[in-house]
């Protein structure tokens, strides 16, 4: 049989050929995935399903960039991690399941967080950015890179049962037209729970949408928030418009790398004075101590599903029952991650009490 020249070998043909055969799709379709570049940002619960169905659709070059390891906490939604994966770079991992899944793809893995020393070169080699952390900063980020470099990007939020997502294009309304300013207190990524699947229904909406934008077909979310409730399963479209003010969406708009937006960080993350906090490692020997009184500040399911033992009073119930506890004492106090048993410290320390917080919580206590 003759060499013949063909858009794709017999084995991606026979991967692709469900998509091929969809007659607003087809070949050209297909081959405009193969061409694309997509930036995806963050390997979480979020980037989990969206590394998968684009990699499984076959689009040509994934760039991976998230700066964190896998915890054993990250695989009750990140469906892209296994147990064997744990303390290992969530990137590199993420990257070696999805060229086990797709090796006529190229996927390319970097171990840090987007920043501002690496975003604009990331951004710029782009075809289309997906926005999957959890982190208002880097979406402001993205956004103005965006804007800059005339890119569009998918961007998508979970909290609890909630979540929203939207495609952000160079010539509509943008993220700062809907958010204007970074909240000052932005939810504690470990300290409110998120319904497993959650991360996977806004990750696939994410997906379906770069796979509809990266091969022409229309989208359904462009220049509109689309807003998702899992408990009632209820799902809106509010329609977006530019807003006069918004200090990117105009023609003399320039990047600057130095804008105090872009080093907001989320609450689990943010400085903790250390002269408030005791080290994970010496919680077990300092519980001990005849002086000390330990007091989970964790919610009640939090508490009855597993804790450390002490006293337990939630965070929201401090005030009200701040005497309940000793003043002769050092009062130890610990949470999930270290947050809300940091602002309990404080809370205790103003009202003249001896209060230190754990740090790293629970979640670095079980892992020593």
């Amino acid at each position: 049989m003759a060499d013949v020249m063909t858009d794709f070998s017999k084995q991606e043909f026979s991967r692709y050929t469900r998509h091929i055969q969809l007659s607003d799709f087809g070949v050209n379709g297909q081959r405009k995935l193969k061409a694309a570049r997509v930036l995806i940002v963050g390997c979480g619960g979020l980037g989990a399903p969206v590394s998968l169905y684009l990699a499984g659709a076959g689009v040509g070059h994934i760039t991976l960039v998230d700066g964190d390891n896998v915890e054993l906490s990250n695989l009750q939604r990140q469906v892209i991690f296994s147990e064997a994966d744990i303390g290992q770079s969530k990137s590199f991992c993420a990257q070696a399941r999805l060229q086990q899944l797709n090796s006529h793809i190229t996927i390319e893995a970097i171990n840090k967080s987007l920043g501002t020393d690496n975003a604009a070169e990331l951004i710029a080699a782009a075809d289309l950015v997906i926005d999957c952390t959890d982190n208002f900063a880097v979406r402001y980020l993205i956004n103005d890179l965006c804007k800059a470099h005339n890119k569009a990007w998918l961007y998508a939020s979970v909290y609890r049962f909630s979540g929203q997502c939207s495609l952000f294009t160079p010539h509509q309304s943008c993220f700062r037209c809907v958010f204007p300013q970074p909240p000052t207190h932005a939810p504690d990524c470990n300290s409110n729970g998120v319904l497993g699947v959650l991360p996977g229904i806004l990750g696939t909406i994410q997906a379906t949408e770069a796979i509809k934008y990266l091969t022409d077909l229309p989208s359904g979310i462009s220049n509109t928030l689309l807003l998702v409730e899992a408990d009632d399963m209820q799902l809106q479209k509010v329609q977006l418009r530019k807003e006069k003010n918004c200090p990117v969406c105009h023609d003399g708009f320039v990047f600057n790398p130095t804008s105090p937006d872009y080093q907001i960080l989320c609450d689990t993350t943010k400085v903790i004075d250390v002269s408030t906090t005791l080290p994970a490692k010496d919680f077990n020997d300092w519980q001990k101590r005849n002086d000390v009184v330990v007091v989970d500040v964790r919610d009640y399911d939090e508490h009855l599903a597993f804790n450390l033992g002490g006293l337990h009073i939630p965070l929201n119930e401090l005030k009200e029952r701040i005497k309940e506890l000793p003043t002769d004492k050092l009062i130890l106090l610990y949470c999930q991650s270290g947050v809300r048993s940091a602002a309990a410290a404080l809370q205790l320390q103003s009202a003249e009490l001896s209060a230190l917080s754990v740090s790293g919580g629970i979640a670095q206590i079980i892992s020593l």
